[in-house]
């Protein structure tokens, strides 16, 4: 059940004609980053904020629009609606990556480009952090990977070595990097199909994960970060032989 509505008379203060509609955003995000508005909670009514703000229902309106279309808020309609201040959903970012990936705005090599970057270090960390139920998880990952493979079914094995790379991001228990890590998982996972991906290449990828497991278990954390960069760096070798993961070299 949503919270009440905030009505304070003190919450947000009038704003020059210049950019109206930007600074009530940046200044509704703050009231909500500062907790003055709580998640769930009602904002002030369209009127209650033009007088805040001294500026139109219509600048209102748009900053609101604006708002939740970045997520932040929730616009419910009827007697009971307004503007709900909504519960953080990371999905919403990770839509948005998949939107601008179906549209060509990001390629696979983007997404190699970026887990170069990120996913050394995580297993580095992951390494010095993990516990033995993560290990297990990790383990159980490599061995339903290879009965795939031995069962000729390379999409579901594609599909779990995915999500041995959530693993190694969550055992990291940085909640930035296991964000980063799903999100570009979700859409590697969401677009296998459309992925080239053959038989050979899931044995080479299996072939580093149990790499990288092993240093991992030997709590060799420089080993584990090897063999992960080298890892990501086959993958983006063998997308860069392909039409489908090659995009044109920025200008």
């Amino acid at each position: 059940m949503h919270g009440k509505s905030r009505e304070d008379n003190d919450m947000f203060k009038s704003v020059r004609p210049d950019r109206i509609s930007q600074t009530i955003v940046d200044q509704i995000k703050e009231a909500i980053f500062q907790k003055k508005i709580k998640t769930g909670e009602k904002l002030p009514s369209e009127r209650q904020m033009m007088e805040q703000f001294q500026t139109s229902r219509v600048t209102v309106r748009e900053a609101l629009k604006t708002l939740e279309h970045s997520g932040i808020l929730e616009i419910k309609r009827g007697t009971q609606g307004g503007a709900f201040v909504r519960d953080p959903d990371v999905k919403f970012v990770n839509n948005f990556l998949q939107d601008m990936f179906s549209m060509g705005n990001i390629e696979v090599c983007d997404l190699t480009e970026a887990r170069m970057a990120v996913e050394p270090f995580s297993v580095k960390i992951a390494t010095e952090r993990i516990g033995e139920e993560c290990l297990e998880q990790i383990k159980q990952n490599i061995r339903e990977t290879g009965e795939c493979l031995k069962n000729d079914n390379p999409i579901d094995a594609r599909i779990l070595t995915l999500e041995y790379h959530r693993l190694i991001a969550q055992a990291s228990k940085n909640p930035v990097i296991f964000f980063l890590v799903d999100s570009i998982m979700d859409i590697m996972e969401n677009n296998v199909s459309s992925i080239p991906i053959s038989t050979e290449s899931v044995e080479s990828t299996l072939h580093f994960h149990e790499k990288i497991y092993a240093a991992i278990v030997n709590r060799d954390a420089q080993k584990a970060q090897e063999w992960m960069l080298k890892h990501i760096q086959q993958i983006q070798t063998a997308l860069e032989c392909r039409t489908d993961g090659k995009k044109p070299k920025k200008q």
